[in-house]
């Protein structure tokens, strides 16, 4: 690979002669130029020549955190990571701008990265990857190389995942996960007469339920019929992608590579099976949105464009653990912590019922209740868990790599081909900007507040974000009703951004949303269930922090019982 390959792999060996040698702080870059070019500073290092390295790989939140706060709120700042160099981006205006100045952004290359050394996908088709700099759009970029339309891997990435979580394509594939999800509870040995116990009600029951029910919704049952452990097999994978992500070597980790081969042997078996059933060269002219060896559109016609490009097998098959990993290792562990943190505070279970009720009706026979999807995601409470659910417990990273050498964000000059970064974390608990409450009802920005994003047009104190920081009238209601508290995300843009932004903004976003809120919706619908005493609040498993929604710390025991709920005709 070039020089955004692996990094670290010698770093143990320099690391005593560096400790040994260079015991002094290094001042930071000062900021250089004239006031409309400046350069961002650099975060203060102990070891020049690694400079924060070690830092990133052991202790990200804490390393990110400094940079967040080492300046004033709204400066970027510089990191040196061995041979590289990365800017964090600080401030919601800066931020905003970034994703406003997409086009002059890309993500690719990095994205590249990411899927040889997380996901595997073979070294040899890397410079297929790299040729195609035709940027996502449905015209290639200006200047971008000639490349066969058919070659365009990353615009066909792009718009397949657009499309297939659109229209008719995306209620299918909400009534999909509602049918599979309802699957699971049916197989479920819990009655209503009695409690069952749960030894991990996160780990080896939401988790789990999850997972097999959003994977036969985007690929069909026939994955489970290749790889009959894949659940097992896929969080065993995940728990160790931070140190793939982190471009730990292969013979310091090898368990991590281990489980992702085994993810990536699972997958091809399934595509074997899948292409044995059907002919994907027929996709264009099969108008179901849904079918069994490749489930979803989205997948079907995936792998119709695969077929035409000249990957191996191997790559196709990590190309895919892709996809399934940003599927659902954000949106399972999200779903958790909505769950989890409504269990936790039995006032809000019984506001949240409330709002769930009136949209779940029976059905004949034994199927899943009909549930009124948009107008469950219109509810002020339940959305408001939702956002701020993806505020607290969400530790993306998001990075966006400049491609001409004049790029610049309020005055700042940032490298051609030199990450910018955007801490969603650190975004999401700027003091300047969120709402904290009251000093008679305080709610810190770490700490998980059910209404921060309801907006109460009689409390002048409500609302997202701290009333100073929202400038934003607000509007009147034209019928002239009472006027009712609202979901809002108002004065956020910049702050509250677990999607990214701009014209990469995660194109699965509409039906993620849909996806978390049903989900919860169902599970508390259909059980009871109380979490065994244990001291303070659940907390986020930092190990995953820069890669997603972090999953909850440590086992959660729990009891269950089916509910006895009678919904309305």
């Amino acid at each position: 690979m070039d020089s955004h390959s692996s990094i670290v792999s010698i770093a143990p060996f320099l690391l005593p002669a560096i400790v040994t040698c260079f015991l002094f702080f290094a001042r930071h870059a000062p900021a250089s130029g004239d006031k409309h070019q400046r350069t961002p500073p650099t975060l203060p290092f102990a070891l020049p020549l690694v400079g924060h390295l070690l830092q990133f790989l052991w202790n990200t939140e804490r390393l990110l955190g400094k940079a967040a706060t080492c300046f004033d709120p709204t400066t970027p700042v510089r990191l040196k990571l061995l041979n590289r160099r990365v800017t964090i981006l600080n401030g919601a205006s800066n931020v905003a701008t970034l994703f406003k100045g997409s086009r002059g952004l890309s993500s690719e290359r990095w994205l590249v990265q990411v899927l040889v050394t997380a996901f595997g996908v073979n070294t040899a088709d890397v410079p297929f990857y790299h040729a195609d700099n035709t940027g996502i759009g449905q015209q290639p970029l200006p200047g971008s190389n000639q490349v066969p339309r058919e070659h365009r891997i990353f615009h066909l990435v792009y718009q397949n995942v657009h499309d297939g979580l659109s229209g008719a394509r995306l209620e299918e594939m909400q009534n999909q996960m509602i049918r599979n999800l309802y699957a699971q509870f049916a197989a479920l040995d819990v009655n209503s007469n009695a409690w069952t116990d749960i030894p991990d009600i996160y780990g080896s029951f939401i988790r789990n339920i999850c997972f097999a029910a959003s994977t036969t919704s985007l690929c069909g049952p026939r994955i489970f019929e290749a790889a009959p452990n894949i659940t097992a097999d896929f969080w065993d994978f995940d728990g160790h992608l931070p140190n793939l992500f982190k471009e730990m070597p292969q013979w310091l980790f090898p368990s991590a590579y281990k489980a992702r081969d085994k993810m990536k042997d699972n997958l091809k078996r399934w595509h074997e099976l899948a292409h044995q059933g059907y002919d994907v060269s027929q996709s264009d002219q099969d108008r179901r949105n849904w079918e069994e060896h490749f489930g979803s559109k989205l997948m079907r016609c995936r792998h119709a464009f695969f077929s035409k490009m000249p990957l191996s097998k191997d790559s196709v098959a990590a190309d895919d653990l892709g996809l399934l990993w940003a599927a659902t290792a954000n949106a399972i562990p999200a779903i958790g912590w909505m769950v989890l943190e409504v269990l936790q505070r039995p006032k809000l279970l019984e506001q949240v019922r409330v709002e769930i009720t009136p949209h779940f009706r029976s059905t004949a026979g034994t199927g899943p209740p009909s549930i009124d999807i948009d107008g469950l995601c219109q509810e002020p409470l339940i959305q408001s868990i939702y956002a701020e659910v993806l505020r607290v417990h969400n530790g993306t990273v998001v990075a966006r790599v400049p491609q001409t050498t004049n790029f610049s964000i309020a005055g700042w000059r940032f490298p051609k081909d030199e990450a910018i970064m955007v801490s969603t974390y650190d975004t999401a608990r700027s003091p300047y900007i969120w709402n904290q409450g009251t000093p008679e009802n305080p709610h810190p920005v770490d700490e998980f507040w059910p209404e921060r994003f309801i907006l109460d047009p009689n409390d002048p104190s409500s609302g997202p974000v701290a009333p100073q920081a929202n400038c934003e009238e607000r509007p009147l209601d034209p019928s002239n009703a009472p006027p009712q508290p609202r979901f809002s995300l108002d004065g956020t843009l910049g702050s509250w951004v677990p999607y990214g932004g701009g014209t990469r903004m995660c194109p699965g976003r509409h039906f993620a949303k849909k996806e978390l809120i049903v989900s919860m919706a169902m599970f508390l619908t259909e059980f009871d269930i109380q979490l065994m005493p244990r001291d303070g609040w659940i907390q986020d498993d930092k190990r995953y922090f820069m890669f997603g929604v972090m999953h909850p710390m440590g086992s959660i025991p729990a009891r269950i019982r089916r509910r006895k709920h009678s919904f309305t005709e």
